[in-house]
């Protein structure tokens, strides 16, 4: 399902672009902001210092908190505007990605390396890939956490595609095994710290930065929203648990919602298999499509549900690296994941 006219585009784009239709017309796009995005200054403290004990170190605060507005207004804010010189041709794409698959790749992995310096990322819809693009944009200008560069957006009647440079490494799920226990205290104490430059990019509604309805483990396989504002986010986790309760899978006394955390960006699917160890040491975080505004507990929740990995120190690590561990209200929101599970997954329509 499309929802085109919030997934970053201004409601006048199409009428006012001779080269686009609303239907797979090809297009070749790039994240716009507007007001432009403030980038992240460096530190006056030396770089050892904060290196111990400023790890997050301050990221700009994001221009995106538009106080009492609905999520529609973000679509005129984070944008996708026509490239004029793209890098590849949107017709030319379905091509190297079915020349580039191999027969061993996983279903859901569908990313391709075209080229010595460049992959391509297929998505499900022009939707997915927007949001992604502007949420890597505003990552790779406002914090310091190293992410992939991008170079375009692409779509065409056989897909949608993101252009991004290719880093040379070994992501952590399949490198943990054969690292040092201090290498991997100091991999959990970076992303700790990559999490905390998150936490300081912070909005009144949740939601996409641009709009898009949600997805992820928290939003049901159909995805959910836009929500007009922080009550009717609320609200619809709340009807979640009424869901469970009312089919006895969940206590009739089970706390509600927890609004006692701010919302901030999020990225919802921070696991070893998205974290890159690149070979001259940097951690990249990779696969930024799920992220967006939402309370701070959301990280613990999604990193928690990871069924592909599975380490006793990595989930001792967990509630650290995401913020959670001195919280006097973890148990209360675990619980609360746990009685709305049900619904999520097996009630996601009711």
């Amino acid at each position: 399902m499309s929802h085109l006219p919030n997934a970053g585009f201004p409601p006048d784009f199409f009428q006012n672009s001779l080269a686009v239709s609303p239907t797979v017309t090809p297009l070749a796009l790039y994240p716009h902001f507007d007001p432009p995005l403030t980038p992240w200054r460096p530190s006056s403290y030396p770089r050892w210092f904060c290196s111990v004990f400023r790890p997050g170190d301050t990221p700009s605060r994001s221009p995106f908190d538009f106080e009492g507005e609905k999520p529609q207004c973000y679509s005129l804010h984070a944008t996708a505007i026509e490239m004029e010189s793209p890098l590849f041709s949107p017709g030319e794409l379905p091509d190297l990605v079915h020349a580039h698959k191999q027969p061993s790749d996983p279903d859901w992995l569908r990313v391709y390396k075209i080229s010595p310096d460049t992959i391509v990322k297929e998505h499900l819809s022009l939707d997915e890939a927007i949001t992604e693009a502007l949420n890597l944009s505003m990552i790779g200008t406002m914090t310091t956490i190293p992410v992939p560069k991008l170079r375009q957006i692409a779509r065409h009647r056989k897909g949608s595609y993101l252009i991004m440079e290719y880093i040379e490494g070994e992501t952590l799920d399949t490198a943990w095994s054969r690292l040092t226990l201090f290498a991997k205290l100091h991999i959990a104490w970076t992303l700790r710290g990559y999490v905390r430059q998150l936490r300081r990019l912070r909005r009144t509604v949740p939601g996409t930065l641009n709009g898009a309805p949600s997805i992820g483990c928290l939003f049901t396989e159909y995805g959910a929203g836009p929500f007009a504002s922080y009550h009717d986010f609320t609200a619809w986790y709340n009807h979640k648990l009424d869901v469970s309760q009312r089919m006895k899978k969940a206590p009739i006394d089970a706390p509600r919602f927890d609004t006692s955390w701010p919302v901030v960006f999020t990225h919802m699917d921070l696991c070893p298999r998205n974290i890159l160890l690149a070979r001259d040491g940097t951690l990249y975080v990779l696969d930024w499509q799920r992220s967006g505004f939402y309370p701070a507990w959301f990280e613990y929740i999604a990193m928690l549900s990871d069924v592909h990995f599975k380490s006793p120190l990595w989930d001792l690590l967990t509630p650290w690296i995401s913020h959670t561990v001195f919280s006097p209200t973890r148990k209360r929101i675990l619980e609360y994941s746990r009685n709305i599970g049900w619904a999520l997954t097996m009630g996601p329509l009711m």
